[in-house]
């Protein structure tokens, strides 16, 4: 819709009910901060514009007349009107700063960022929080198109290359490394183990492993190497049924510390010492360089960074292992992974 040039100003509207109110020009004109010239130059124009006589004009004041009446029945509705809309305005503004838009992988997005949530002090009915979850080309167009405003991305999250078109418009900051652990459940053997586990002793064990093509599973394949790695193996396409799986049978499985600290404290499940050091995966934050990053989201970010990499507890016989296993440890092997690579 365009407007037509004779549409009158909304000031011009204001100021005519100004002069309905006030019983003169004069008077509208203190009450809007103009000299009395001015405020009759810009009645008069209003009028030129319409084409008809707003006012009655007399040494005692001024009136409307009948059409200036009418007019000014239509300006109450419209001067309402926008202040509802300035009403919505500053209602949609508040409501924006109070909103964090949050996307990660499904490891993250499941088990550290509600984490960093309740760590970081958001009191929920003071900030409406938004998390999704995707592979990292999904969690990059989320951040390009500004559907959301940050996201925390794992190195494993998605095997395979990804696009480079959102490479050179990403922040990125490393948060955390999130190691690989051992683990089986309480009914295992292993469970109560006190020497280190072998990888070829690991490789012969009857295994739960996450689907192919997943990050996770490449890099337990990659841990497991040269070795013979038993036939006898079960796929889950989540970590939640790879749990659900090890607690309840006699299988082994390789999962991220940060995916079961709760069941190890709660005893469900056990980590078992490997005589070697876990690979570990990167988790870093990523948001928009051509947007500033809201408060709440900077809020996060730091709070997230001074977690550090996840721990999960350890018990009397854990400790008991992992003291054995330190003169057989090799150098720590890491995810070599640069962030941005990750996401390029």
């Amino acid at each position: 819709m365009v407007l037509p040039s004779k549409m009158p100003q909304l000031a011009d509207l204001d100021l005519l009910l100004s002069v309905e109110s006030c019983g003169s020009v004069g008077k509208a004109a203190q009450a809007h901060s103009l000299s009395q010239p001015a405020a009759s130059i810009r009645i008069s124009a209003m009028e030129r514009r319409l084409g008809l006589r707003l006012l009655e004009r007399s040494p005692a004041g001024s009136k409307l007349t009948e059409d200036g009446e009418m007019l000014a029945k239509y300006a109450r509705n419209v001067m309402q009107a926008a202040q509802e809309l300035l009403e919505f305005g500053c209602r949609a503004r508040s409501s924006e700063a109070k909103r964090l838009r949050i996307a990660g992988s499904p490891a993250i997005s499941e088990h550290l960022i509600p984490e960093w949530l309740n760590r970081s002090g958001f009191a929920f009915g003071e900030a409406r929080v938004e998390v999704q979850t995707g592979s990292v080309d999904a969690l990059c167009r989320l951040i390009a198109a500004n559907h959301v405003d940050l996201a925390f991305i794992d190195g494993w999250c998605q095997a395979g290359g990804h696009g480079r078109q959102h490479r050179d418009d990403l922040v990125t900051r490393n948060i955390c490394e999130d190691e690989l652990a051992v683990v089986v459940g309480s009914r295992h053997p292993w469970a109560a183990r006190s020497a280190p586990l072998t990888v070829p002793e690991l490789a012969a064990a009857p295994l739960v492993l996450r689907e192919r093509g997943s990050g996770l599973r490449e890099f337990t394949d990659e841990l497991l190497g040269a070795a013979d790695a038993s036939q006898s193996y079960v796929e889950l396409p989540s970590n939640a049924a790879i749990k659900q799986a090890v607690a309840t049978s006699r299988r082994v499985t390789v999962l991220n510390v940060s995916t079961v600290r709760a069941e190890l404290a709660e005893g469900r499940l056990h980590r078992v010492a490997v005589d070697q050091e876990m690979p570990a995966k990167p988790i870093f934050a990523a948001w928009s360089g051509r947007r500033a990053l809201p408060e709440y989201a900077q809020e996060l970010v730091e709070i997230a960074a001074s977690k550090g990499s996840p721990v999960c507890p350890i018990g009397a016989a854990q400790k008991s292992r992992e003291a054995g296993s330190r003169t057989r440890k090799r150098p720590r092997k890491t995810l070599a992974i640069d962030v941005h690579e990750a996401i390029a």
